[in-house]
């Protein structure tokens, strides 16, 4: 049974080339934001198992353009009826393990199971109470973004509510009939919801999987090492070749954030990966 890899990227991955040689039976579906050239994915274009998506998004930072190239991934990866795993990573993300391995242990779980991690935030319950005039512009990492966003910050505190906020990693790994389900239910009322909320791609996922829990054999545990500095800060930590070692002895399937160089060396040194 075949993995499917749908990575979301602005900058090249070109060590999906090396992946996608060493192991011809897992195919790798790549999200390249439109404004990114594309020529710099000249060297993946003729790789049977390397499907660089036509339909290209504008991805802006913490916006539904964000849900809509995922989305567009999970519809690409859906129509080879031979995927039968699906993990979602970033274009600075790094497997730990074998497309054999992920198999072996996605198979021992039940087909309709998605590995999400998702928690209660009442600190971030201003994101999915309120939509906000700037969600899904370039001016949300702005001057003027951030005082809108400060303002419903301080909304959400003034005016009491019972609301629950749910978020987390929007890195996750799910078989295909939880995938499919998850995005025949994108494509309802969640869409309509989140479209104009601020950083919907750490709650979209988890809002539906919470909202169809009987459905769902939940595993909260995306199964990936991503290290933040500080529970306030907005991008992940880079990690070292030791922290890749570490996270692959405890079971972890994916890392991010790694750099380039990283990547290529962690790659050299565990041939089976």
């Amino acid at each position: 049974m075949s993995n499917a890899y749908l990575i979301l990227c602005h900058l090249p991955p070109l060590h999906i080339r090396t992946l996608a040689l060493r192991h011809p039976n897992a195919h790798y579906y790549l999200h390249y934001d439109a404004r990114a050239p594309l020529i710099k994915l000249d060297s993946l274009k003729n790789l049977p198992n390397v499907h660089i998506l036509r339909h290209r998004i504008a991805v802006n930072w913490g916006g539904f353009s964000m849900i809509e190239a995922t989305l567009a991934l999970f519809q690409a990866a859906l129509s080879n009826k031979n995927n039968q795993y699906f993990h979602l990573i970033s274009g600075d993300c790094v497997p730990l393990v074998s497309p054999e391995q992920l198999a072996e242990q996605c198979a021992m779980q039940p087909e309709n199971t998605i590995w999400l991690h998702s928690e209660n935030t009442p600190h971030l319950r201003y994101r999915t109470r309120f939509n906000a005039p700037h969600a899904d512009t370039t001016w949300q990492r702005h001057f003027i973004g951030k005082i809108l966003t400060r303002s419903l910050k301080i909304a959400d505190k003034i005016l009491p509510s019972k609301e629950i906020c749910l978020s987390g990693s929007q890195w996750f790994s799910a078989n295909r009939a939880a995938l499919q389900l998850l995005f025949n239910e994108s494509l309802g009322d969640a869409t309509a919801y989140f479209e104009k909320k601020l950083v919907p791609d750490e709650h979209f996922f988890q809002y539906i999987v919470a909202q169809n829990i009987d459905k769902f054999h939940h595993i909260n545990q995306n199964k990936r090492l991503i290290r933040f500095a500080d529970a306030a800060a907005n991008h992940p930590d880079f990690l070292t070749l030791d922290d890749l070692w570490a996270a692959q002895r405890e079971g972890a399937w994916f890392a991010r954030k790694v750099s380039a160089e990283h990547i290529a060396r962690f790659l050299q040194y565990e041939p089976d990966v």
